[in-house]
């Protein structure tokens, strides 16, 4: 593997622990290990997940970091597994939003790590606005700045949008440094709304609001349902939304609780729960080589 950061960017992805789990190896990572580690053999593979994590935290801090921080923060402290869902690469429009959050309310959260840039950033804002009314921006401390002034070029839009910072210490939630995301629906529509949503949660949306629900074509059942959709008044719809995104995360505070801080995010939004009696065991185990 020639490159060391985009090796070390796939340990905490679902193909890697999945490998782990079937066969306890991972080429990937058995090759960050191997760059990375003193003397691996002498220890388990929860101990070396948490020494590669902590190279990440001093070293290069990417998306993952950032978002595994995010879901710590929010669903250990501020919120709860029970009344809280996260989703991380959610299409809207010609965007991806990094990480997503639904309880009462929907949220988005984008993420701008030492690794990226603000080009697209103007773009990634007006399209989440289409399906949400607040929106964050998540990049490094030191970046303040630079995103207040870039915030201030996009006018009102920008003026909405919430601002938080990674600190050196692993804080986010600093209200010194942070601006909470101002209530901004110029711009929701029906379709962006719509699109998020899975055929049995949008086919239960309508046929809960009207009673009935189109009865057409398989062809024509997509167009027929948003139609039906558009009907709903545009913040009506979107909370009917929220409601069926976050039915979607299965899982108990205990379960989440037991999951290793450093590996939250990729079993959280992999899936990975029903694995965990499987995980805790291989995160015991003694690395071989």
């Amino acid at each position: 593997m020639a490159d060391n950061s985009r090796a070390i960017n796939r340990v905490f992805t679902r193909k890697v622990i999945s490998d782990l789990l079937e066969s306890g190896r991972s080429d990937t990572f058995d090759y960050v290990v191997k760059r990375y580690i003193d003397d691996p053999e002498s220890k388990s593979h929860g101990q070396l997940i948490s020494e590669i994590y902590a190279h990440l935290n001093k070293q290069q801090r990417n998306e993952y970091f950032y978002m595994n921080t995010l879901l710590n923060k929010l669903l250990c402290g501020i919120h709860n597994v029970n009344t809280t869902s996260a989703f991380s690469q959610v299409r809207i429009g010609h965007s991806i939003a990094d990480f997503v959050m639904i309880n009462g309310e929907g949220r988005v959260y984008e993420i701008k790590s030492d690794l990226d840039n603000f080009d697209r950033l103007y773009d990634q804002l007006r399209d989440y606005f289409c399906a949400f009314s607040k929106v964050s921006v998540l990049a490094s401390i030191h970046e303040l700045e630079k995103i207040h002034e870039v915030l201030a070029s996009f006018g009102d839009m920008g003026d909405a949008v919430g601002i938080y910072v990674l600190s050196e210490r692993g804080t986010i939630f600093n209200k010194e440094r942070s601006r909470e995301p101002s209530t901004y629906n110029e711009l929701l529509n029906h379709s962006s709304i719509f699109k998020m949503l899975r055929k049995r949660e949008y086919e239960n949306i309508i046929r809960v609001y009207f009673g009935v629900v189109p009865q057409v074509e398989p062809v024509f059942h997509f167009s027929a349902f948003l139609e039906k959709f558009e009907e709903i008044p545009i913040i009506e719809a979107q909370k009917l939304a929220f409601q069926e995104m976050k039915k979607r995360n299965k899982i108990t505070v205990e379960q989440f609780q037991e999951i290793q801080p450093e590996l939250k995010a990729v079993v959280y939004f992999s899936g990975l729960t029903s694995k965990m009696p499987a995980l805790d065991q291989l995160l015991k185990t003694q690395y071989r080589g």
